[in-house]
């Protein structure tokens, strides 16, 4: 008797759940958690710009060993997500990554000025580029050269110190703009957007990084179907960047590693 009756048991243990979950429903908040599970599903792709002026006067910076970066914001990532806004990561066991095999050559400028690392030590940049491809370009639809290339064609679209420029916003040590100014920019360019802040010691909030969400193909913005947790205050700051806030005490023949890139000296930079 108490084996026929187990089914029934665990059916109207099933029912009573379903009846919680109808009038508790789960919530995720989207604060980006890492999914590490590699069969998961990338719905979108997500860019992250950092702005090198709040880098740097949030802790010690360094110029590139490449040569000076780009004054505007910088990439910083270009990361795969679930519809929940959970990373996708790691889809992989073994990465290859290259710039030597045609074109990615031609990508070498773009990527010494506008997705360098700011980092202490001095660095060349290949660690960011080796890591953010195999830890998610891989796991993209894209091949190397393509996820690269999305990431520089959806940067140059965004044009964000010309969108702020449009609004009057500028980078200054003097005046501080309402986030709700720097969200109308955003708004006007049509791009749904996620504005992030870091907070000096005197509690002010410093515009650090602005991310967007991609379609998957890389080729155009989408809305967000997550939110983000807010990390701005209603009034912030947006500093300036200045190459001589950079440490240029750096060895500038440093040579990348390996034999998957070939990094050239500072006389052999391109122009």
């Amino acid at each position: 008797m108490a084996a026929k009756s187990r089914p029934k048991t665990i059916s109207l243990l099933a029912l009573f759940i379903g009846i919680l979950c109808l009038y508790f429903p789960v919530t995720t908040a989207a604060v980006l958690p890492l999914v590490e599970k590699s069969g998961a599903a990338v719905d979108l792709l997500y860019l992250t710009l950092v702005w090198p002026g709040t880098f740097c006067y949030s802790g010690q910076c360094c110029m590139p060993t490449t040569g000076e970066p780009s004054n505007d914001f910088l990439i910083e990532d270009l990361k795969t997500l679930d519809q929940t806004g959970q990373i996708v990561q790691d889809c992989n066991s073994t990465c290859r990554f290259s710039v030597n095999k045609d074109p990615m050559p031609s990508l070498i400028p773009d990527l010494y000025s506008n997705w360098c690392n700011l980092s202490c030590p001095c660095n060349n940049g290949f660690a960011n580029w080796n890591n953010t491809w195999c830890a998610y370009g891989q796991c993209s639809q894209l091949n190397q050269t393509d996820y690269f290339i999305a990431a520089f064609n959806m940067t140059a679209k965004a044009n964000l110190l010309n969108a702020f420029q449009v609004k009057s916003i500028v980078p200054s040590s003097s005046a501080s703009y309402k986030l709700t100014e720097i969200n109308t920019a955003l708004a006007n360019l049509s791009l749904s957007a996620h504005v992030e802040c870091v907070t000096k010691t005197d509690g002010a909030s410093l515009l650090s990084k602005i991310s967007f969400c991609i379609s998957t193909d890389g080729l155009s913005f989408i809305d967000c179907p997550f939110d983000i947790k807010q990390t701005c205050d209603s009034e912030l700051w947006f500093y300036p960047f200045y190459i001589n806030q950079l440490n240029t005490e750096c060895d500038y023949d440093y040579v990348g590693s390996g034999d998957l890139i070939k990094m050239p000296t500072a006389k052999h930079l391109p122009m």
